[in-house]
């Protein structure tokens, strides 16, 4: 009994732990140890304990962090979602104020267009048609495909158009890496910033100002209209260029003005606000999109951080469960050994 007494107080005072073995391999197992402990006076050493006796509890020790983290990530998510349904809804007002006039200008200039008389072969075939693509995206990422989708458009367009000499105005920052990397030839000027603060129209105005500076047969808006919450269509908007709307102003003398102005300088101010009002609704429309596939995407972002941290969770636990178990057998096995 009295060697016994000494065995257990020397395993005290060791730290060691007996593993979950049978009586008859635990009471070889214990003298081979004690003959280990007694040949060893400096045994409490914690290198020597660290390599008989590895940590249990270091998976649950990053499980646990893990559960932390992918928490902290869920909170944020979901912050964000809620931002960005607020910013949704303010954006969504003035996006459909604006939409009647986009629209019933563009259905006047496309009656114009049918009426116009078409050009001569030989100022077509004197140089290549030139096209001005105004590209919009946003400032800001975590919108899920609304960017890559109009930087795929773009490259789609100049690639079935190799003919047409092409001028890229980029407003936003998320587009730029992925046009310049393929089309950095093309690039004409491009806007940061442009969602930083809300859209208004002397914003805009001087956007259209810089473009009106410019000679091309054709602009090109590309952006992203809004249908739903989860539905964004890229929108390809033809728009005729200022030059090519001038070679059949005769069309326009059937109208009748209260000015002194002649149809020609009515038709130029005219078309200066139809391009005006059509980017401004263009970027209303992106930026609708935009907040709509954000709160999209931090839902989805939210409810994957839930359901990870359940599986955690149930991991966790049934990794304690299974430590503590297997200590208590281990004690119950060396308290039967020792008796």
């Amino acid at each position: 009994m009295a060697t016994r007494s000494a065995l257990k107080s020397m395993m005290r005072e060791a730290g060691h732990r007996p593993t979950a073995l049978s009586p008859t391999t635990s009471v070889i197992a214990l003298n081979s140890r004690s003959s280990q402990l007694l040949s060893h006076p400096t045994a409490h050493n914690s290198a020597w304990l660290a390599a008989e006796h590895p940590v249990r509890w270091a998976n649950l020790k990053a499980i646990s962090d893990r559960m932390r983290s992918v928490g902290s990530v869920g909170k944020i998510t979901k912050a964000m979602k809620m931002v960005a349904a607020a910013k949704l809804r303010s954006v969504q007002t003035v996006q459909e104020k604006s939409r009647p006039f986009a629209v019933g200008l563009q259905d006047f200039f496309s009656n114009m267009d049918d009426a116009d008389a078409p050009a001569s072969p030989d100022s077509a075939a004197d140089s290549s048609p030139s096209h001005f693509v105004i590209a919009v995206t946003s400032d800001r990422g975590l919108c899920g495909g609304v960017n890559s989708s109009i930087v795929k458009t773009v490259k789609a367009m100049i690639r079935d158009n190799k003919a047409v000499d092409h001028a890229i105005m980029l407003l936003g920052d998320k587009g730029r890496e992925g046009l310049a990397r393929v089309h950095g030839d093309n690039m004409a000027v491009s806007f940061k910033d442009v969602f930083k603060v809300a859209v208004s129209f002397p914003q805009v105005c001087l956007i259209a100002e810089d473009i009106l500076s410019r000679e091309y047969d054709q602009i090109v808006l590309v952006y992203n209209q809004f249908k739903s919450v989860i539905s964004q269509e890229v929108t390809e908007k033809p728009i005729v260029g200022l030059k090519a709307l001038m070679a059949s102003a005769e069309a326009f003398d059937e109208y009748e003005f209260d000015s002194d102005m002649d149809s020609a300088q009515v038709l130029v101010d005219l078309f200066e606000f139809q391009l005006a009002t059509q980017l401004f609704n263009a970027l209303l429309e992106n930026a609708t999109s935009e907040q709509a596939a954000r709160m999209t995407a931090m839902d989805n972002a939210s409810r994957n951080a839930s359901d990870m941290l359940q599986s955690l969770t149930l991991s966790y636990n049934r990794q304690r469960q299974a430590a503590i178990t297997q200590e208590l057998s281990e004690i119950t096995s060396g308290a039967a050994a020792l008796d």
